[in-house]
């Protein structure tokens, strides 16, 4: 980005003109092609945006994980050999240690597998269940959710069937639920707490009825805990201290939690995260695995069926480090959690910037408790009906974010913002520019 920074509005017609290149349309733009476009301006245009449309982490990792990494490539020697598909036993064991002193569910290591990440976990939950009782291909989706969800359940010929968290929550969450699972076609239930991109957290109550519908009905219950213990208005991180996190394992007998490293570990560039399975789920009979996934037994389909063939494995080096950081907070040490408050401090800042200069909240509270402060916060203005127009508008002010359409939220009129990759060297940038935009979007 040569030569003198310009200021903002950026040129309309540059930015147009970028934009009416793209494969894509704008208000529907996937988190990477979105992150792309941005890229494309700054280079083309000479703006250093403020980025908010991609979540991925930006702390630094602990070296704690390094330095058993580097141990497993060196003196261990994991290189040149295959990982065991299913987990190598140490992490599987401190990973039940882990769900027992975090979340007071007892699993045996058996029930504890790592995946490429929290989305290959989720992929492999869906396509699960999708085979385990013929003819039902639809999903009940808590929305909104992750972008990447829906095109999983898209990939893998699935109907995703949405219930708002802005509307439904409570006994009006479960009354809905409970409806839809009533006509008996569901094979699952998805959603992420704490949520993305609303930061909303199901409570025990909700998990309770949730895990009971699934039950009854014979839905998997799939709950992706990507930000575990990331909502700052609770600590869970006193290993075998109440309160413990949020989750549907304690309240279901066909439950899949996958708990990411990328976000409370910073981890994200290893892939690697843990799918937790309810031990009656890993024993369970599902006559109608037989003729896609060459099984009857749940576990032996998820782990043999399904993985193995997406991947073989997780990489070995990446499973010592998750390993290290695992034990490490299993003996108390709960200094590798801090780091990731450092997410809600943004949030604070970056919202208050947002709201003093004429943006609202989308999703503003949580069961009538203010919003927490964490990785994501949704915006709107009252002069922008949806959220395409907004984000385009924002564009100009080199300020990028993505719809809450394309996260299936059904308030369109706004936008998901993440904290991920902004920092104080931007939050002078990001309220010089904001108090631009709400002077030239006066009412009048």
């Amino acid at each position: 980005m040569g030569g003198k920074s310009p200021g903002v509005p950026l040129d309309r017609d540059a930015v147009r003109r970028i934009v009416e290149r793209q494969p894509f349309e704008l208000g529907r733009a996937s988190i990477r092609e979105m992150s792309r476009l941005v890229t494309t301006i700054e280079r083309e245009l000479g703006l250093e945006f403020i980025r908010m449309e991609f979540g991925i982490p930006g702390l630094p990792v602990d070296p704690i994980a390094i330095a058993a990494e580097a141990e497993a490539l060196g003196e261990r020697g994991v290189g040149p050999i295959y990982a065991p598909f299913d987990g190598i036993p140490e992490l599987k064991e401190e990973a039940a240690r882990f769900v027992k002193l975090f979340l007071d569910v007892d699993v045996p290591p058996s029930c504890c597998v790592p995946t490429v990440g929290a989305m290959q976990g989720c992929f492999a939950a869906l396509l699960l269940a999708s085979h385990m009782r013929r003819g039902r291909k639809r999903v009940l989706s808590l929305e909104p959710g992750f972008p990447v969800n829906k095109l999983q359940m898209r990939l893998l010929g699935l109907e995703r069937d949405s219930v708002d968290f802005y509307d439904h929550r409570g006994s009006r969450l479960l009354e809905e639920v409970e409806r839809r699972a009533a006509s008996g076609d569901a094979c699952a239930v998805l959603w992420s707490s704490p949520n993305n991109p609303s930061w909303i957290v199901l409570t025990d109550e909700e998990l309770d009825g949730l895990g009971r519908i699934c039950d009854r009905h014979d839905m998997l219950a799939i709950e992706d805990l990507a930000y575990f213990a990331m909502d700052v208005r609770e600590d869970y991180t006193r290993p075998g201290e109440p309160p413990f996190q949020p989750t549907v394992l304690r309240h279901t007998r066909n439950g899949i939690s996958v708990i990411s490293s990328s976000k409370i570990f910073s981890y994200a560039g290893q892939r690697i995260a843990l799918a937790v399975i309810s031990p009656e789920l890993m024993q369970r009979q599902a006559p109608d695995l037989l003729e896609r996934l060459g099984t009857t037994n749940v576990g032996h389909a998820l782990i043999h069926g399904v993985l193995y063939p997406i991947t073989a494995s997780v990489p070995e080096s990446p499973q010592y480090g998750l390993l290290a950081l695992l034990r490490e907070v299993n003996r108390g040490n709960s200094s590798l959690f801090r780091p990731a408050q450092e997410y809600a401090r943004r949030a604070r800042i970056a919202k208050s910037l947002f709201l003093a200069n004429g943006f609202e909240l989308v999703y503003a509270s949580d069961l009538g408790r203010p919003l927490a402060d964490g990785f994501y916060f949704t915006i709107g203005h009252p002069r922008y009906a949806h959220g395409a127009d907004l984000q385009r508008e924002l564009l100009h002010y080199g300020i990028s974010a993505i719809t809450l359409e394309t996260t299936g939220s059904c308030r369109t009129e706004g936008l998901r913002a993440c904290v991920s990759l902004i920092d104080d060297r931007h939050f002078e940038a990001l309220g010089a520019r904001l108090e631009r935009f709400r002077e030239d979007h006066r009412a009048g």
